[in-house]
């Protein structure tokens, strides 16, 4: 019998069918059992009356991997409007054992950390299902719009022989002998591509090996790439880049509408009738000014708070989410970026932003060979490195610009996500390679501290250290570093009470831990840690343990209170030396948990 899909069930009111899929659910009541499974398109339920059958179906799990035969009936209690009667079930993959997961919930409940501990699970969940269908429509509608303008598509080179940008954020990799380099992005090779093709885009993995521990970072990303040759100024790149990502925003909104719904989740407002802003770099940073008071118009870039306050600026102003912000300093972009007719100090570059971060860079580009190499120049890099690049220079490269947009941001912006490793299928960062936790050294004692300003300078975090007298309560801590109470944080190693397993949990210094509320959110009861064990286990003393339990191989949450503070201070290790530090630095740097 051939197969029906889910979705298309409705259409069958009546008719004996056959469907495939996993197990979601079960319920078994009695006499009456009721299966949901799950295919590509939907769920299907099942109604159980044959005792056998519910016998046999009995120990499964989710997961599970079953055919059923049988007849469609209309039901609209059922939530589904159909369900399948006298079911003919046939077992293919038998699952019994739990799965540390409720992915056949709606929501998953875990912390992001253990979501992609399990990814090969969570990815089962619907709501996450969800994220990455809509992705799929970016991709699509992405391709189409610049097909339909006459773009041919390439495939650029991941494994290079050198820099694409610059700079030191290079993975090196060793090739047959001799070094190599991941790619930083497909710069070099579009701009190649121009002088053959005229109107190219490619969808690429760039490699930055930023050590940035952030919601909106990752170590391997996917760039939708753009270039187009023949332009008159850079203002025709931004009109392309805005037609594209309008296209791909209402594609998003007229295929996509039931996984929007699933993830209760508001699209970002690009309507086709409103144009995107554009501001300058100067005027941003005025604009950031007159609204906040908070003065960065002697700054070179865009601070993650000017970026969020000009996207409230422009959904208040303009009625969308997406704003251009050009003419950025030449000390600030690429080598590459043509430095403007009026004013050689900026470039005819642009960034775009959306709900609250830079989602898109993108301008003009030099196309002159001589320029190119004095352009290199300035900016430290040597031009023997290039030759394959500044060599198409010599044979005729017109007036071109284009831009590289990040395909998890735009998704993690466009839906209004938290984190982009949601947005990232299997997400590798600097904790994470392809989802998959690192085996990172653990760290005790006095090895412990040393090995936090490690991580601090690697981050290129700014912190203070004090060196005081030995003290053993928060306000002897806070009386000899100079600061509040309300700025010191404890760190305390707790003990589950069945388990064993010790964790840690961070609140403020003049604050004491609920019990209750970290048991409701853990699933289990905690007690402290002796001072005997932290001692011999941890070689670190209370009241100087510091707030970086990943480092120790500990779980690690922290107080939602902590959020609300702006400078942090805490014992490094030592009950006689402390670090003061911004709060948002410490947990970009920890990525704890929140409770």
């Amino acid at each position: 019998m051939e197969r029906i899909l889910a979705i298309n069930l409705k259409e069958r009111i009546g008719e004996k069918v056959s469907v495939r899929g996993w197990l979601q659910n079960s319920r078994i009541m009695g006499k009456l059992a009721f299966l949901v499974i799950r295919d590509r398109t939907g769920l299907a339920q099942i109604v159980i009356e044959n005792q056998d059958t519910i016998k046999m179906i009995s120990p499964l799990q989710p997961g599970s991997v079953i055919y059923v035969s049988g007849v469609v009936s209309e039901n609209e209690k059922s939530g589904l409007g159909v369900e399948i009667i006298n079911p003919e079930i046939s077992i293919v993959s038998k699952v019994t054992e739990s799965m540390p997961l409720e992915v056949n919930k709606e929501d998953l409940n875990a912390h992001i950390d253990t979501i992609l501990d399990y990814r090969p699970l969570s990815l089962r969940n619907l709501k996450i299902q969800a994220v990455f269908k809509i992705q799929a429509t970016l991709v699509r509608a992405y391709r189409e719009y610049l097909t339909n303008l006459g773009f041919t598509e390439f495939f650029g080179p991941n494994i290079i022989g050198a820099s694409s940008e610059g700079g030191a954020e290079l993975f090196k990799v060793d090739y047959f002998g001799s070094d190599a380099m991941l790619s930083q992005s497909a710069q070099l090779y579009k701009q190649i591509a121009v002088g053959a093709y005229e109107r190219v885009f490619a969808l690429m993995k760039c490699y930055r090996a930023e050590k940035s521990n952030t919601r909106r970072h990752l170590t391997e990303a996917t760039q939708f790439e753009f270039e187009m040759g023949f332009i008159d100024n850079f203002s025709e790149v931004m009109d392309m880049l805005e037609g594209v990502v309008k296209f791909m925003i209402s594609e998003i909104a007229t295929n996509n509408d039931q996984e929007l719904k699933l993830l209760g989740v508001s699209l970002a407002l690009a309507p086709q009738d409103i144009a995107f802003p554009r501001v300058t770099f100067k005027d941003a940073l005025q604009i950031f000014f007159e609204r906040t008071g908070i003065d960065e118009r002697g700054e070179i870039d865009l601070s993650p708070q000017a970026e969020k306050e000009l996207c409230a600026y422009a959904r208040e102003q303009f009625g969308t989410d997406f704003i251009f912000v050009t003419h950025f300093l030449r000390k600030k972009t690429a080598f590459y970026a043509k430095p403007n007719e009026d004013n050689p100090e900026v470039t005819n570059y642009f960034d775009l932003l959306c709900r609250e971060i830079e989602i898109v860079s993108g301008g003009q580009r030099i196309n002159d060979h001589d320029e190119l190499v004095e352009s290199l120049k300035l900016k430290g890099l040597n031009p023997d490195s290039f030759q394959d690049y500044l060599s198409i220079f010599k044979f005729g490269m017109p007036p071109h610009g284009g831009f590289g947009m990040g395909m998890e941001r735009f998704t993690m912006m466009a839906l209004g996500l938290d984190n982009i490793r949601m947005a990232t299928l299997f997400p590798s960062d600097t904790r994470r390679i392809a989802s998959v936790k690192r085996q990172e050294k653990i760290y005790i004692g006095a090895e412990l501290g040393r090995n936090i300003l490690k991580r601090l300078d690697a981050y290129n975090t700014t912190y203070r250290v004090v060196e005081h007298e030995p003290v053993t309560t928060s306000e002897e801590a806070a009386k000899v570093r100079g600061t509040s109470i309300e700025d010191g944080i404890k760190a305390l190693i707790l003990r589950n009470k069945k388990s064993g397993e010790n964790i840690m949990v961070c609140i403020p210094a003049n604050d004491k831990v609920d019990f209750n509320q970290l048991a409701v959110f853990t699933g289990a009861k905690f007690e402290f840690e002796s001072k005997e064990v932290i001692a011999s286990k941890y070689a670190l003393e209370a009241g100087g343990i510091p707030p970086f339990g990943n480092l120790m191989g500990l779980r690690v949450i922290f107080s939602d209170k902590i959020k609300q503070l702006e400078t942090i201070a805490f014992n490094n290790g030592s009950l006689s030396s402390s670090v003061i530090m911004s709060a948002k630095d410490l947990i970009d740097t920890v990525d704890p948990e929140f409770f």
